[in-house]
């Protein structure tokens, strides 16, 4: 029970960092910062407290296999953080995240569509659900005008952060130190990101001091305690339960994006978010009801 505990910490903890840090990354685009060049600070920033943290930690051998894990990890992770930071400049960072955060229902939709799975109503609820919050949120039907790149790009970048989720769950069968881990997740990222910022002429140093700080500052809560306390809390209640309570995240974004940057949704948007957060309740839920029906 206390090792729950210290997992359901964990996840809300990092569901916080994780709602707070798109916020500040956003403010730092005020000062001449981009999506790709935030994510490629994002990389590059922590790599040398990584180091440190990695090295001090009690001696571990790493084979080949896991850091080749936690490398796909990471193309997958930074694949999706390219694609969601790039998406903060044509939609609010709460919209932005709340549709990123529809991985759960990509997964549930994967598994009825392409392993033919029956999904229970508790499901299929979740994803007519998620479905309505996507078209509220997207404005067809209605007078509010929104942009489809911002939009199609936070909505890919979700399947970029469920594989990496799988991922994840993957390697805690044989478990990395948590800095190490993030260590190479990190440095897959640098050259991914530096390549597609290098193509999209998008890399560029020429920031103000302000945007500079806000960046680092959402690099380093992001990889050193975000990313950490989310793989702790996966491997204290396992990645299902870990969903479940990372729904405070599109909500703590939602929250922090009015608090910060005054970006107070459209009554229709706000809808949209609610139901989309609704549908991915109801589809945790239903996964685990699927996963306690396993272990009778």
């Amino acid at each position: 029970m206390k090792r729950r505990g210290i997992g359901i910490i964990c996840v809300v903890l990092s569901a916080v960092i994780f709602g707070f840090t798109p916020v500040i990354a956003a403010l730092s685009y005020r000062g001449g910062n981009n999506g790709v060049n935030m994510a490629l600070i994002r990389a590059l920033v922590p790599l040398p407290i990584l180091f440190f943290l990695a090295k001090s930690g009690p001696p571990k051998k790493i084979n080949t296999h896991q850091k080749l894990t936690a490398f796909f990890a990471g193309v997958l992770l930074f694949g999706g953080t390219l694609l969601l930071y790039s998406s903060y400049a044509f939609l609010s960072v709460g919209m932005a995240t709340t549709l990123h955060f529809l991985y759960p229902i990509y997964v549930a939709l994967y598994e009825a569509l392409f392993q033919h799975k029956c999904l229970d109503r508790l499901r299929v609820c979740g994803i007519i659900l998620g479905v309505i919050g996507i078209v509220f949120c997207s404005g067809i039907g209605n007078q509010m005008t929104i942009d489809l790149r911002g939009f199609g790009l936070a909505l890919v970048s979700g399947f970029f952060y469920a594989a990496y989720i799988l991922v994840l769950s993957y390697e805690s069968r044989d478990p990395m130190p948590l800095y190490a881990l993030m260590l190479n997740v990190s440095i897959a990222g640098v050259p991914l990101c530096a390549v597609v910022g290098w193509l999209t002429n998008s890399l560029t140093v020429s920031l103000t001091l302000q945007a500079w700080e806000f960046a680092a500052v959402a690099a380093l809560l992001v990889s050193i305690m975000g990313c950490v306390l989310f793989q702790k809390g996966i491997r204290c209640i396992g990645d299902t339960d870990a969903a479940a309570f990372s729904l405070l995240e599109p909500i703590s974004s939602i929250f922090f994006g009015i608090l910060l940057m005054n970006d107070v949704p459209k009554l229709g948007t706000m809808f949209g978010s609610m139901m989309i957060v609704a549908g991915l309740f109801f589809n945790a839920m239903g996964e685990r009801k699927k996963v306690c029906q396993s272990q009778l």
